[in-house]
């Protein structure tokens, strides 16, 4: 009943929040790409916590009209910098509604140290971050009108991907997360009922591929539709061009697997490749 409370006031807040964008149109361009010239983004309100908006980054097709598919961005512990925009840019070409999200309170930063206190200080309110999210769920449904909805998360992320598709399973379609640390019990991994798509390194010290195991088992018994791409020789970042663990190759062989993903779930016109790993 609590959880019920909370996403029908976000919807209340989303109406109150008015519609900045129009929704999207789908994208099926012989490439399946749009030029950046029909590209309409920029900064939202989606969100109010403690009597303060939040704003992420909104990115879609300009000339959009009808319900249209929509995919929810969750940050990496740098925050919402360019990397996500230009990720939420990419996406959109395809032909989604795409909202990056900001669970920092607009501050970025490249430098480990930093992004590791501006982690903990968000993780220190855990149900501010969780109706952050839920917020973001109620305007992409509400303010933005997508007939799906699909979630990606990168590192810490990835993490609350997790969460917020547990805490709303019937929202999501497709559930998406870059080396982020999985649930590892089948309790956990039995609300969710979307797929999954989780992409891994085999190098990573932060998630190593024991735990990768681990989540594999759990999402087994569980009954999951996982699928798990490990790339052996890579680290976390791999598929961050600003990162020294950058890798292009494995980067571009995951925003394939993606691509294909979400366009099977969410707009179902594309089948799914075997998983590798």
């Amino acid at each position: 009943m609590q959880r019920r409370c909370r996403i029908i006031r976000a919807l209340l807040l989303c109406v109150m929040l008015g519609m900045t964008f129009l929704p999207a149109a789908r994208a099926d361009s012989p490439t399946g790409l749009l030029p950046l010239s029909v590209i309409k983004s920029g900064q939202v309100q989606y969100a109010m916590l403690r009597g303060r908006p939040v704003y992420g980054y909104l990115s879609q097709p300009a000339d959009a009209r009808g319900v249209q598919p929509g995919v929810i961005l969750i940050h990496m512990w740098w925050g919402l910098n360019q990397h996500m925009r230009d990720l939420a840019v990419q996406l959109s070409r395809r032909g989604y509604v795409v909202l990056a999200v900001d669970l920092y309170n607009g501050r970025t930063t490249r430098d480990p140290q930093v992004a590791a206190r501006l982690m903990d200080i968000a993780n220190q309110n855990p149900g501010a971050l969780l109706s952050n999210l839920e917020q973001a769920v109620a305007y992409m449904n509400v303010t933005q009108n997508v007939n799906r909805l699909g979630v990606i998360g990168w590192s810490i992320g990835g993490q609350w991907a997790f969460k917020i598709a547990s805490d709303l399973p019937q929202a999501f379609d497709a559930l998406a997360v870059f080396y982020a640390a999985p649930y590892t019990e089948p309790s956990q991994l039995a609300p969710l009922r979307m797929p999954i798509l989780a992409f891994f390194g085999g190098r990573d010290p932060f998630v190593p591929l024991a735990v990768v195991d681990k989540f594999q088992w759990a999402a087994g018994l569980a009954s999951a539709r996982v699928t798990i791409h490990i790339y052996p020789h890579a680290k976390a970042a791999f598929d961050d061009p600003d990162s020294t663990a950058y890798d292009v190759h494995d980067a571009q062989d995951a925003w394939r697997q993606l691509h294909a993903f979400l366009a099977h779930y969410l707009k179902g016109n594309t089948r799914l490749s075997k998983a590798s790993g």
